[in-house]
């Protein structure tokens, strides 16, 4: 990451000044530097070579693809014009490719420096308003400035300077961190979600250190806020989640936002008009939540436990739609090869008589559906619960299921498709939900108690922790009543 928002304060203020000396004839100081651009954030797909760079004002995307798979990439102002551009690192021979926009194209510089393996780092490291590339060697814990790019095709030669700084292994990362206009590195140990830096480059121990995010996240560095100084970010692979901090220190994130997937790696710039428009980078359809509830083996109800199951495997739910039961498999019927079983009429356990008893047991697969996306985090549009209780479901943690109803009904709030996944084995059933929940944690809770002889009264609770760090508890309160 560069420090182009230092430089474009810089420019601005040249520009004054030069203005100043031919209009009037005199110094008139420094134009005040409080309208730098923030930074914008992109990622980039390794495993294709896809990039997207997102507009930090408008939030709008553009796409392209440079590169080959496997090649590292970065982001710099190559030719001195405040816009920040594509580079790349081919880590299995040292070769630089750089670009001069932000659109599908060739290499405009090629060139190599450094040895395989080692990581590249861009930024304007003595202050002349461009960007170069540079390396850090992981291997020996030292990194090699250099303030010049190389002929195209040819090597780059020796570094101006070279220090070492941290611990192996550490990931490092670029920004001016203290404003002076000159990029300095970092370090982050991605165990602890440790971020250390120098606000010079040079050996020496660090000027800053504190913790920012979870072990595994990626960091990087910009101006997110546009007050001039570079501050941490974080990508989640995991989650596809962005989480940017305005200061250099522990806390909560000042900007959270989904963006990407696990296979990509973050970059960062000032990128300027973004040319054309694109989707936003696809979410990974991630493993969400999944539960598993058991029965006894042989009996017709599992019958209809699996073809219910079966029927409902692999339905897509759309971001913003809901998804029924009921809907999505219409009444069961022996026509679809449901069976009778036992069911609960009229407050009692029957058997059969009724056509209620068609599919009778399909209230085991609502309930472990109802608990896969409960535990997910996606938003409760309807159940309900058993007029009496079962032990083989959680208290007050269930939901029964009849045509046309009662039904179990959830809405997928979120910006990516859920797509739910079922299996079962003679004695058990399974319910997958595969998606991104933006990061929601849940917790549940429950108060009181029931017994399926006694009955009683519970109130089950569910609470889910945002990703910016945010809470909300729903409660269902339930009476069951007595066994008859």
């Amino acid at each position: 990451m560069s420090s182009l928002v230092i430089r474009r304060a810089l420019s601005r203020a040249l520009f004054a000044t030069v203005a100043a000396v031919l209009l009037f004839g005199f110094w008139t100081g420094p134009a005040a530097a409080d309208d730098s651009e923030p930074t914008g954030t992109g990622v980039v797909d390794e495993s294709s070579g896809r990039w997207w760079l997102r507009d930090p004002v408008t939030h709008e995307s553009t796409s392209f693809y440079y590169g080959n798979p496997g090649d590292f990439p970065f982001m710099g102002d190559w030719n001195c014009d405040g816009t920040d551009t594509p580079g790349l690192y081919r880590q299995s021979d040292g070769f630089v490719y750089l670009r001069n926009s932000n659109i599908q194209g060739n290499a405009d510089i090629k060139f190599y420096f450094g040895n395989p393996g080692d990581v590249p780092l861009a930024g304007d490291f003595n202050g002349d308003g461009c960007d170069t590339v540079s390396i850090y060697r992981p291997s020996e814990g030292r990194f090699y400035i250099i303030d010049k790019l190389g002929e195209n095709g040819g090597g780059l030669g020796a570094a101006e300077t070279d220090f070492l700084f941290g611990n192996r292994g550490d990931s490092p990362y670029v920004g001016d961190f203290d404003g002076d206009g000159i990029d300095t590195v970092g370090l982050h140990r991605e165990s602890s979600g440790l971020m250390y830096f120098r606000n010079t480059n040079s050996e020496g121990s660090a000027d800053v250190q504190f913790t920012y995010g979870d072990p595994g996240d990626r960091a990087f560095a910009g101006d997110w806020d546009g007050d001039g100084t570079a501050s941490v970010g974080i990508f989640r692979p995991s989650k596809g989640m962005m989480y940017l901090r305005y200061e250099n220190s522990s806390g909560p994130a000042d900007e959270a936002f989904e963006y990407g997937g696990g296979t990509m790696f973050p970059v960062a710039g000032v990128f300027g008009p973004l040319v054309g428009w694109s989707e936003p980078p696809p979410r990974d359809m991630l493993l969400v939540s999944e539960f598993t509830t058991y029965h006894s083996c042989c009996q017709n109800r599992v019958i209809n436990i699996q073809l219910i199951a079966d029927t409902i495997d692999g339905a897509i739910v759309q971001p913003g739609e809901t998804f029924s039961i009921n809907q999505h498999v219409g009444q069961r019927t022996t026509g679809k090869g449901y069976v009778v079983a036992g069911a609960i009429i009229g407050g009692e356990i029957v058997y059969e008589g009724s056509p209620i008893n068609i599919g009778g047991g399909t209230s085991q697969f609502a309930t472990t559906l109802y608990n896969a996306a409960f535990f997910g985090g996606y938003e409760d549009v309807y159940h309900k619960p058993h007029s009496l209780y079962f032990s083989r479901y959680p208290l007050g943690r269930e939901a029964t299921l009849s045509w046309p109803g009662p039904d179990v009904i959830f809405r997928n709030d979120t910006g990516t498709p859920v797509r739910i996944d079922t299996s079962h084995t003679s004695t058990s059933i399974t319910v997958r939900l595969y998606g991104n929940n933006e990061g929601r944690e849940v917790t549940a809770g429950i108060t009181g108690w029931a017994t399926s002889r006694d009955g009683g009264t519970v109130t089950v609770s569910r609470t889910i922790r945002l990703a910016n760090g945010n809470s909300e508890t729903e409660y269902w309160r339930h009476t069951y009543n007595p066994m008859p």
